[in-house]
């Protein structure tokens, strides 16, 4: 969006009648400046994710003294809008899956039709050794004198003794092999965690259709402080870890865990082994995750 919307143009009087600088609405709401600007000329698409928008929005309302909720009816048309923007991480162990084995083509048998052949080829040289047996005996055939003795020799052998003919062998009936079944692989639900709104140094997700397995957290740092926990209070991991540690976290019971991140610059959180990017650009803030619809 070229130059400033209306939104953002309104936003800025009302920044500008108090006398606030950007500067001084970045030290307010933790938001850097850049983003600030990008609100201003309505350049929403700059922003490091689409449901920041309206969270970037809400906090930048309020910090000059505006009720963002009118703000949101009346230029609803300039905001992205969240419903249709869910955000989907595909689980690393769909994106692993082998593909499926070809399946293997049924053996067809061709020793049949070859043997077939072979047998009609011998009848038809059989038939042509009689044909030019009997030649030799029929009426107004000339028979030389010397070979009178010859030919009743071998016409007493051939009398009567046909040459043998291998009957038939029996053909093995050639059984296609059966097919290995398929082995049914159950579709994993999609791993749907949506970023609803930041308030101070906390942002508020929810999960949907998953749980919060194969959570950890790699430290990149030192000098960061971190402390889990559920909406009740208990503690699952508070501690100093130092650069190189890895905290594996057992929470797939649990139906809302606060992260909560002392130098969040030196932390990666995974979920269902996908990282988690943090909403705001601070060295201390939280994570409130909500898991809905979770599996017991």
């Amino acid at each position: 969006m070229l130059g400033l919307s209306e939104l953002g143009q309104h936003l800025k009087e009302v920044r500008e009648q108090k006398g606030l600088s950007l500067d001084d609405l970045q030290r307010t709401t933790k938001i850097q400046r850049r983003y600030l600007l990008a609100i201003e000329e309505g350049r929403f698409d700059t922003l490091p994710g689409i449901f920041y928008a309206r969270a970037f929005v809400k906090t930048y309302a309020e910090a000059i003294g505006l009720d963002p909720e009118p703000l949101f009816d009346q230029y609803r048309n300039e905001l992205p809008n969240p419903q249709k923007e869910a955000v989907t991480l595909p689980s690393r162990t769909e994106r692993s899956k082998p593909a499926p084995a070809p399946k293997k083509r049924a053996k067809r048998g061709s020793f049949f039709p070859a043997l077939i052949a072979v047998v009609f080829v011998g009848i038809i040289v059989v038939g042509i050794w009689l044909m030019a047996q009997g030649g030799g005996m029929g009426d107004g055939g000339a028979v030389a004198p010397d070979d009178s003795e010859n030919l009743e020799a071998d016409f007493s052998e051939g009398v009567g003794t046909a040459p043998e003919v291998d009957e038939e062998p029996e053909v093995e009936e050639v059984r296609p092999e059966e097919e290995e079944p398929e082995e049914e692989i159950e579709p994993e639900p999609d791993f749907d965690l949506r970023f609803i709104e930041s308030s101070g140094n906390t942002s508020f997700f929810e999960l949907e259709n998953a749980q919060l397995s194969d959570v950890r957290i790699e430290i990149t740092g030192d000098r960061s402080y971190i402390d889990v926990k559920n909406a009740l209070g208990r503690t699952f991991y508070s501690g100093t870890p130092t650069e190189g540690d890895v905290i594996s976290l057992e929470l797939e019971a649990e139906e809302q865990v606060i992260f909560n991140f002392g130098a969040s610059q030196f932390v990666e959180l995974y979920i269902n082994d996908e990282l988690i990017e943090f909403p705001l650009d601070i060295t201390h803030q939280k994570l409130d995750i909500t898991v809905l619809n979770a599996e017991s």
